[in-house]
């Protein structure tokens, strides 16, 4: 069977994967490899004990970063079950409130979802985007063919598979017939060892990342299996490329969202060495149009839509809220990200949440949140605070209470006590990070 003649059931099928090729690498753990048809012996067992959910619901996976979770999403793309991907580390309040926002949903998912994943979008509470399997296969398509994706490619898995930038490794893969290295929780000296030893062609982290990874060994270089690290779910600063470049590594920036099934732009892969900046070019069957400075997208990777709250045809255009340009030689240049949110260190943190959150805490009157540029993380998530009754809250009250109350990337590390919050004309708040200028900023810290 040929990469083009793959059926779309057969593309994300490791039964499929198997009959083709029983011996080709699949995945590399700590404890050895695992070919095809190893994997598709461990993957039938594994749909042999799934618990079917209804027809037309999910099946609800906490996407821990390890082997039985790959296990688990291969499983149900073979029994052709959409399967709706929980964020480990929750908040007993945030996991309460995201199954209460699932059981409201009543209207039964499209037949060909593959996955659902909650994003914040622009509304301020997270929406289940939904996408099909069409549209996982167009992405992992698209992304072959720039960097010429194969079997004997192995692919870090250095991102949790909750978002789509982890996922999207696992679907390109086993469409590739390639194969995919566990990774343990990121620390730059596991990374660097990780790279090394499980001899990793291929991957994808956010700059926060790479800026940890360079800082740790000022001496470390690419190891001669990289083929090239993918950067994205935050925007690389040009200082940062450049000297990831100047030590000699392969850098492809990309751009792209949950709604898009991943990238939809990227560094061409001839020109990794180089020294381009901006997020990239457009994708192999990918069209981006700038309509007042606002990113749209078209393609066959888009969403079907948001669970219970929109459709999305495939064939109309995304309006992504974030703002960019093309330059005169065809790289996409995102001058901001979707107007509220904060990106920090990859993880997308959504103002409004964070704001209700400290709400909630006695003594806190309003609130305002706001990302503070940062070159390691992208932004810092920075919150104004007015006092109840003049009297600014104990900040390791305010620590205690926040950790019961969000996840760790979403607490603010900087916090101001102020008389008003900024607005802007009209009234409405005023979150550019100029605002924080001249402001006397107290930092917070968190204990693991």
């Amino acid at each position: 069977m040929t990469r083009q003649a793959l059926t779309m059931d057969a593309a994300l099928s490791v039964s499929a994967a198997a009959a083709e090729c029983p011996d080709a690498l699949a995945v590399r753990t700590d404890s050895g490899d695992i070919t095809y048809r190893e994997l598709d012996r461990l993957v039938r067992a594994k749909r042999a004990r799934l618990v079917r959910p209804a027809p037309g619901r999910p099946y609800l996976l906490d996407a821990v970063c390890e082997l039985e979770t790959f296990l688990t999403i291969y499983a149900l793309w073979d029994e052709c079950i959409p399967v709706l991907l929980m964020q480990p580390g929750m908040t007993a309040a945030e996991r309460s409130m995201l199954l209460a926002d699932i059981d409201a949903i009543k209207e039964p998912l499209p037949a060909d979802t593959a996955v659902v994943i909650f994003t914040s979008g622009t509304t301020g509470r997270p929406k289940p985007a939904m996408l099909s399997r069409s549209a996982l296969i167009a992405s992992a398509r698209s992304n072959a063919r720039n960097l010429t994706l194969g079997p004997g490619d192995i692919w870090l898995m250095s991102i949790s598979c909750a978002r789509i930038g982890g996922l999207s490794i696992l679907s390109r893969s086993l469409l590739a017939r390639s194969a995919i290295a566990t990774a343990r929780h990121f620390t730059p000296e596991t990374f660097i060892k990780t790279l090394r030893d499980k001899q990793v062609t291929l991957a994808s982290i956010v700059p926060t990342m790479l800026v940890k990874a360079l800082d740790a060994a000022p001496d470390w270089g690419p190891p001669p299996s990289l083929r090239s690290i993918l950067v994205g779910g935050a925007s690389a600063s040009d200082a940062l490329l450049k000297r990831a470049r100047q030590r000699g590594f392969p850098i492809m920036t990309t751009y792209g969202m949950t709604e898009t099934a991943s990238n939809v732009v990227t560094t061409p892969y001839e020109e990794r060495f180089e020294g381009a900046v901006g997020s990239g070019k457009c994708n192999a069957d990918t069209a981006i149009k700038i309509i007042d400075g606002s990113i749209w997208v078209k393609g066959p990777m888009t969403m079907s839509g948001y669970w219970g709250h929109s459709t999305h045809p495939s064939d109309a255009w995304f309006e992504t809220g974030d703002i960019g340009r093309f330059d005169e030689n065809g790289y996409l240049h995102v001058e901001a990200r979707r107007s509220d949110l904060i990106v920090s260190g990859g993880n997308n943190v959504y103002p409004v949440e964070v704001e209700n959150a400290l709400e909630e805490i006695e003594g806190i009157e309003r609130a305002l949140v706001v990302g503070l540029p940062d070159d390691t993380w992208g932004a810092i998530v920075t919150a104004l605070l007015v006092p109840s009754d003049d009297t600014p809250v104990d900040k390791y009250t305010l620590i205690a209470a926040l950790r019961t109350r969000l996840s760790g990337y979403k607490c603010p590390r900087r916090i101001a006590w102020v008389k008003d919050l900024p607005l802007r004309p009209g009234g409405k708040p005023d979150r550019r990070p100029e605002v924080l200028n001249g402001m006397e900023l107290i930092t917070l810290h968190y204990c693991a």
